[in-house]
């Protein structure tokens, strides 16, 4: 009988640690791509920041003062949908007027839209030369039944769309709030703790079972 009860508590100790082993796997394998998209992460913020203050730098060094080769902005209205959808974001790239062409999308100010301070993003429906010489343009939302009011000038231009990152704003959304902040923090440092214990647990069976 006894022999019955250590057999079954042998097996129960294997169950333990081969349970212990998964956990230490799947652990180190959360934590290992957790901190990888934080580096990753960091890089991605780094290299834009240095090339966004760079480019504004040169603009000022230069007095010629545009407005940053690349920015991001999260849609906040339903005016572009289906092709752009609120809570998703979109990079502009700073192009030349001439590069503008009816059907591009782009992202503007225009101080006849009563917009409480967001900027537009809207398509080229139309495009005409005015008597300076300048472009101006007509935009429309897709989702909007009318043009919008005004013509767009060039000065108003902050870029052309050239990527959309969809739902991004829901993740910043997420973060701006004191809850989601928290969350943000503490789950990753729930991940590298409870990998500690696993590991430590593990250690400790392995020193046991040498002695």
């Amino acid at each position: 009988m006894s022999a019955l009860v250590q057999s079954v508590q042998v097996n129960l100790e294997k169950t333990k640690y081969t349970l212990l082993q998964k956990m230490y796997y799947y652990t180190h394998f959360v934590t290992k791509s957790f901190l990888l998209a934080i580096l990753v992460l960091l890089v991605l913020v780094f290299g834009g920041l240095t090339f966004y203050f760079g480019d504004l730098m040169y603009n000022v060094k230069t007095g010629n003062y545009k407005s940053p080769l690349l920015s991001a902005y999260v849609i906040a209205s339903p005016s572009m949908v289906p092709a752009i959808k609120v809570n998703d974001a979109v990079i502009i790239k700073r192009v030349s007027n001439d590069d503008l062409q009816v059907g591009d999308i782009i992202t503007f100010k225009n101080d006849e839209l009563n917009v409480n301070g967001y900027t537009i993003t809207h398509r080229i429906v139309g495009k005409e030369k005015a008597a300076n010489g300048e472009y101006v343009y007509y935009t429309k939302g897709d989702n909007n039944y009318k043009e919008d009011n005004g013509l767009v000038r060039s000065g108003d231009i902050y870029g052309k769309v050239v990527l959309k990152i969809p739902k991004i704003g829901f993740v910043q959304n997420f973060l701006t709030k004191p809850s989601g902040f928290l969350i943000s923090i503490l789950v990753p440092m729930l991940v590298v703790i409870l990998y500690e214990i696993v590991r430590l647990m593990i250690y400790n069976r392995k020193e046991v079972k040498a002695i």
